[in-house]
């Protein structure tokens, strides 16, 4: 078979929508309906997958199918947490004593 070699982030994250899709999918039935394909990739290439080399495109898919929940999430928490202290800012709370 021929190697698939791809050129750069952008193409490899082409080829991997289907999957990336699909586990939005099922994130969405199970309470995550906030996590979009592109947190999933982000997780996974900025975590996961940062600094490794030679992985094969079917072990990708088997990560984003079968990486936790909770990984994925936590991972968005994390790098999303300024989201939260924006919205405090336009909604007036009101505060505890």
């Amino acid at each position: 078979m021929e190697d698939i070699i791809f050129n750069s982030k952008e193409e490899l994250y082409e080829r991997l929508i289907p999957a990336l899709r699909t586990r939005q999918h099922t994130l969405s039935k199970t309470g995550y309906s906030y996590i979009k394909e592109q947190d999933i990739w982000e997780a996974l290439s900025n975590g996961k997958w940062n600094n490794v080399s030679g992985l094969e495109l079917c072990d990708m898919v088997d990560d984003i199918l079968h990486i936790d929940d909770k990984y994925i999430s936590d991972y968005y928490h994390k790098n999303n947490s300024h989201d939260l202290v924006v919205l405090d800012d336009i909604i007036d709370l009101p505060k505890l004593k």
